[in-house]
């Protein structure tokens, strides 16, 4: 079969065991981001309880508890000592140093935050609340009368005046590393979600791509999750489905194409009896005119034998390639214009052949292939014209569209143009349109002669097989009406035909 491989095993999905739901895998990672962030916070506090045990970091509370012996230690200090001071004042502090007299003298807060300290140390300012936390300010008097401002932050701060200086506080670094560490973790923790349920997704896709490739002869398999084994399970069932429709279809195509074979094979025997008849009937003494209608029963005899022969070849697949060559233009006009005389003189039509000038000697082409297109048209023209009308046929060499698609056609960018012209009802609107379709029979002008829609179609492959094209068109009712079919067939060979 053709595209789809067949085996001699049966077509049903196997029984598949139930995995685990589709919720609890992904629960299973919730729980691993649970996990992850209760082993960050617990971290986070070990590691402030490891800083705060080494001496590194001071507490929050350390403001508090040490605001006491800071401000005896500073009360026996003058101003003028302002190193004496700094050492006294632990890093939990900030401090400003004002005289008696409101003058900031020296201190290592802030200069945006002088003048609040000032209010602190003159005013009464005790505590001052922010949005997350809150500043207490405590005024201690030096031994000159001057004043030093403790301010501090119920946070906790390293122990170092340079790290404290450098760094923001413990809390917040703390806090910044979580942050960093959890979406690192979320991160690890998504991308292991991604790749395990992409492993467990692969065997749907792999089902899918086999089917499509038209390979239907694998086996299913499993993810372990019980929705994606529930797809792959019916997946499964659509792949033993598709392979028994496919088999059964090919039955009937093989069927089909072996009694074509064989009835066309039969139809062989009483063939070479009529062209022997009509061999000896060419042969023998005749008049003149019933030798002439003999002779155009034998082409037509030939004409059936090759293409019964043809026909066996396409029913048992070993029809001929597209096999195009040079053979001359001359000759097989000839041939063509005395098939179609013959074939109009049956129906009581007459033929106008008229040939261009500037034809070519030869013409790169499948013989067979274009007499059948031209055979086809022509056959149709004198189907529809009327009794005692004239099928014009106009043969001729075109010169390039301008547009260049000459060029791409052939090399020498030139066209044949063999246009068929007939006096009967014409096309359809849809027709033109739709004519050269394949069992087209839409037009009721034309569908009344037992039309099966395959003779435009025929004669239009076989153009654009050759690089050609095909044109449907009405004529003018001036010139008598009518239909006009044209095949062009590129007069040099095109590149990468057939």
């Amino acid at each position: 079969m053709d595209g789809v491989s067949v085996r001699a095993e049966g077509g049903r999905g196997r029984v598949r065991k139930r995995g685990l739901p589709l919720g609890l895998v992904i629960l299973r990672y919730f729980a691993y981001v649970l996990a992850a962030a209760l082993a960050l916070a617990l971290g986070t506090y070990v590691a402030f309880g490891v800083l705060v045990g080494t001496g590194a970091v001071y507490p929050a509370n350390h403001g508090d508890t040490a605001l006491a012996e800071t401000s005896a230690r500073l009360a026996e200090l003058g101003s003028d000592d302002v190193g004496a001071i700094d050492a006294a004042v632990p890093s939990s502090f900030r401090w400003a140093v004002f005289s008696a007299d409101g003058a900031y003298v020296a201190g290592d807060a802030p200069e945006r935050a002088r003048e609040t300290l000032r209010e602190a140390a003159f005013d009464g300012l005790a505590v001052e609340y922010g949005a997350l936390s809150s500043t207490r300010y405590d005024p201690v008097e030096l031994a000159d009368g001057s004043v030093c401002v403790l301010t501090y932050e119920y946070m906790p701060q390293f122990t170092s005046k340079g790290l404290r200086d450098a760094l923001p506080n413990p809390q917040n670094l703390l806090l910044g590393a979580f942050a960093v560490l959890a979406v690192l973790v979320l991160a690890g923790i998504a991308a292991r979600a991604a790749r395990v349920l992409l492993r467990k997704m692969t065997p749907l896709a792999d089902a899918a791509r086999r089917i499509e490739e038209h390979d239907l002869d694998f086996e299913v398999g499993t993810s372990g999750v019980r929705e994606i084994d529930d797809m792959l399970g019916a997946m499964d069932e659509m792949r033993a489905s598709l392979k028994r429709s496919l088999e059964a279809q090919w039955r009937g195509e093989q069927a089909q194409r072996d009694q074509i074979a064989a009835l066309a094979h039969d139809l062989k025997t009483p063939l070479t009896v009529v062209r022997g008849n009509v061999d000896l009937l060419v042969e023998g003494e005749l008049p003149d005119e019933a030798r002439a209608c003999a002779a155009d029963a034998a082409e037509g005899a030939r004409r059936l034998d090759a293409y019964l022969a043809a026909l066996i070849d396409v029913a048992t697949g070993d029809a001929a390639a597209f096999a195009p060559a040079d053979r001359p233009l001359g000759p097989a006009l000839a041939h063509l214009r005395a098939q179609t005389e013959a074939l109009a003189s049956c129906a009581g039509v007459q033929v106008a052949w008229s040939e261009g000038s500037g034809l070519p000697e030869t013409l790169r082409m499948d013989e067979a292939l274009v007499e059948r297109a031209v055979m086809n048209v022509a056959a149709n023209a004198v189907e529809h014209a009327p009794v005692g009308s004239t099928v014009e046929v106009r043969v001729r060499a075109e010169a390039a569209p301008a547009d260049g698609a000459g060029e791409r056609a052939g090399e020498g960018g030139g066209m044949l143009a063999v246009s068929v012209a007939d006096a009967g009802p014409g096309f359809s609107p849809e027709a033109l349109r739709r004519g050269c379709e394949r069992f087209y029979q839409g037009d009721p002008a034309r569908a009344a002669h037992g039309h099966r829609g395959l003779g435009l179609h025929v004669a239009a492959e076989a153009a654009e097989r050759h690089g050609g094209s095909t044109e449907l068109a009405n004529r003018e009712k001036a010139d008598g009406g009518g239909a006009c079919v044209t095949l062009r067939f590129p007069l040099s060979s095109p590149h990468g035909a057939g």
